[in-house]
């Protein structure tokens, strides 16, 4: 058995051996197996411990994100205005052309917020990694060590939305050419779809603090969750409520006062303004900047709960954090 570094959890536990006869919290969790409450306490207590590695960075990146974002619509917007404008005497040409313009510049949000999610991800399970065992972490620290753990991780996330893509392809060619065989096969695949969610939902903490390869991150996150399935996704289910609840709560007032509302109720056609589009810009960083570490260091702390239930990650834990017995 590999020793647990400070930055992470190297290697796997024991089945069994010394615990603490007493819960020993010298980070954001007690080491010991975890409930619901202390999981999502963890994750807010982290985002507490460490705004500047947490929130600080996250608002960084996310905010690079949404200006390269903006500035690849923003020229966009005087096409969508034009056809709006027109209604249904628009160009049937031009429509197809601004429509185009739109699914690229969809493809590039996507592509942006992916590799931004991915830096993040990472970065997050390193703080609450050293959060956990209550150690100091510096932003340069936490860089050094994600670094080399980039490209992994972008491999590891562009499986899902090449499953998912792929898996699209076919589902619309099934249903194009033999219609009820592709809706049965579009309703069988959405709970395919939400296990297989579940049960590789661990494997970036993995990856990450175990320096596993991809097809090993994937190993590690079905052998953890495998016989904890419905209170795994149980429990991302209701930080994902909680998660969707922040970004509305947050998002509305800009929503709002850029004339969201009037875009979606009014009868008539609506032209997009700039002012709609700052707004929302502005609305998107602090929603992004506060939903999205919570939600990666739910995934952390049920990493490390599903580790401490079946392998006694918490004996280790303890030692790193130099307050076990000898």
């Amino acid at each position: 058995m590999q020793p647990v570094s400070a930055s992470g959890y190297w290697g796997q536990g024991p089945n069994s051996g010394w615990r603490p006869a007493a819960a020993i919290k010298p980070g954001v969790i007690p080491l010991r197996p975890l409930g619901l409450g202390e999981i999502l306490d963890g994750a807010i207590s982290t985002m507490r411990a460490h705004p500047k590695l947490m929130l600080g960075v996250a608002a960084i990146v996310v905010t690079i994100a949404q200006l390269i974002t903006l500035a690849v619509t923003f020229p966009w917007l005087d096409d969508v205005n034009r056809v709006v404008d027109m209604g249904p005497n628009a160009d049937p040409d031009e429509a197809l052309d601004v429509l185009g313009k739109g699914l690229a510049i969809s493809l590039i949000g996507f592509v942006i917020l992916l590799v931004s999610r991915v830096f993040l991800s990472g970065f997050i399970t390193l703080v609450v990694g050293r959060a956990v065992l209550g150690q100091p972490l510096t932003a340069k620290d936490a860089w050094t060590r994600v670094r080399p753990r980039l490209w992994p991780l972008l491999g590891l996330t562009m499986i899902y939305p090449a499953i998912g893509f792929g898996a699209a392809v076919v589902l619309v060619f099934i249903t194009v050419v033999v219609p009820p065989l592709g809706i049965l096969l579009i309703l069988g695949a959405i709970p395919i779809g939400i296990w297989l969610w579940i049960m590789f939902t661990l494997a970036t903490p993995a990856l990450v603090l175990e320096n596993a390869s991809v097809g090993r991150a994937f190993g590690r996150s079905r052998q953890l969750v495998r016989t904890a399935w419905w209170r795994i996704f149980g429990i991302s289910l209701l930080a994902g409520v909680i998660t969707t609840l922040l970004v509305v709560i947050i998002s509305l007032p800009f929503e709002y006062f850029g004339d969201g509302f009037a875009t979606v109720t009014s009868t008539d056609p609506t032209p997009l303004t700039t002012q709609y589009l700052l707004l929302t810009t502005i609305g998107a960083i602090i929603a992004s900047t506060i939903a999205e570490p919570f939600a990666a260091a739910v995934t952390v702390l049920l990493y490390t709960d599903q580790r401490i239930r079946k392998e006694g990650l918490d004996i280790e834990l303890a030692r790193a954090a130099g307050v076990a017995p000898s």
